[in-house]
């Protein structure tokens, strides 16, 4: 199954896709959040642009694994994401997806203004990577909406 996931962000948002198989990870251009329905729009038309079967969204924990305010705010968009593509949603907890991507970058010989521009996508694919790797029956999944068509 194909998967998009997105590291949701209030003023930037990053995604990425995997293969058919889903083996791997790939980043798409990063998206400039102005506002809630804003993500939820240009996200869901991006899913049915790559024909993701699913959908997988970076939750922000703290780093001892607890809840914080940004987790039950994305808790709420990924619920409305979810009714809205009417695709399967999954939660992967994405406490250090940034750092991991920037380091990643830097590796790679990424400096100033190309390692922000790559930032976004790459904390993305850290994310869907991430949950890639993980087995079937240790995915978290949010919802399951019930069938609706899918719209942009």
């Amino acid at each position: 199954m194909k998967y998009l996931a997105a590291d949701y962000g209030e003023k930037r948002c990053g995604f990425a896709v995997s293969d058919a198989e889903g083996r791997g990870a790939f980043t798409r251009p990063a998206l400039a959040v102005r506002g809630r329905r804003h993500f939820l729009t240009a996200t869901a038309a991006l899913a049915l642009e790559e024909s993701a079967g699913a959908v997988v969204l970076g939750l922000p924990l703290r780093l001892d694994g607890g809840v914080n305010a940004a987790s039950e705010r994305l808790r709420g968009i990924a619920a409305s994401l979810a009714r809205r593509t009417g695709l399967p949603l999954y939660l992967m907890p994405e406490a250090l997806s940034s750092c991991e991507a920037e380091e990643r970058l830097r590796e790679a010989g990424k400096r100033g203004e190309k390692l922000k521009n790559a930032l976004d996508g790459a904390a993305a694919a850290a994310v869907l990577e991430s949950f890639l790797n993980l087995p079937e029956d240790r995915r978290r999944l949010l919802m399951l909406p019930a069938t609706e068509p899918r719209r942009a």
